[in-house]
């Protein structure tokens, strides 16, 4: 008697994980730099958006949008200043609604110009087999899971490129609900104290390697099916 095969469990290699590490980090210090800026020159700041207010909300979703788009920018050291302006629940609105915007376009542009992105990023060649990644039952949990592992950008070109079976649905439903933790977090960050702000990023540090630690797991080998 045949036993069924065991399904494997794929992990990430390191390969894998490092951009979304490099640009983590990248991430840290320019939204510290954002941080630095709307503390020293808050009233200034404050006054100028609250009296361009409208302008200001579509310039910071609007490049919120283009930073998913282009992988090299990130608007946000533009966060501490618009948490400063609108408060952080607007701000954290507007910055996701921007990601999910900037993903969707991505995924479009990857599912519609494929050979033309090759051309010029051939490195994201290296994410071809991203399907392996998604459980077949458990799709958008699965997208849901990677956009906290792939930069956002990154992730919805893969899917556009080379994943047939997910759906711009899908991708637009998984970068909100992956998404939201870190807007929020990033939105509330700047009304914290000093204290608060060290441990919720020495939290946040922690939690970040354990996830990087379980993901980096290498697949156990398939067993021989036995026969009876």
């Amino acid at each position: 008697m045949h036993k069924p095969p065991r399904v494997p469990h794929f992990a990430l290699s390191w390969s894998e994980l490092w951009p979304s590490v490099r640009a983590s980090v990248a991430v840290v210090v320019l939204f510290a730099a954002g941080l630095w800026v709307a503390r020293h020159y808050a009233e200034p700041i404050g006054a100028t958006l609250a009296t361009h207010s409208t302008l200001g909300m579509s310039v910071f979703l609007v490049s919120s949008a283009v930073a998913v788009l282009l992988p090299m920018l990130t608007n946000l050291p533009l966060l501490p200043l618009a948490v400063l302006a609108w408060g952080p629940g607007l701000s954290a609105l507007i910055l996701l609604l921007g990601w999910v915007l900037g993903a969707g376009l991505s995924f479009l542009l990857g599912r519609h110009a494929r050979a033309g992105i090759l051309r010029r990023f051939p490195s994201v060649q290296r994410h071809a087999e991203i399907d392996r990644l998604i459980h077949p039952r458990h799709r958008l949990l699965s997208l849901v899971m990677l956009r906290m592992t792939f930069p956002v950008d990154v992730l919805s070109y893969a899917l556009g490129m080379f994943s047939r079976s997910t759906t711009l649905l899908e991708n637009l439903t998984s970068t909100a609900l992956g998404g939201a933790p870190f807007a929020i977090l990033f939105a509330l960050f700047p009304t914290l104290s000093g204290n608060a702000q060290w441990a919720v990023f020495g939290g946040s540090l922690l939690a970040f390697v354990l996830y990087a630690a379980w993901i980096l797991r290498r697949p156990e080998p398939a067993s021989p099916p036995e026969e009876s």
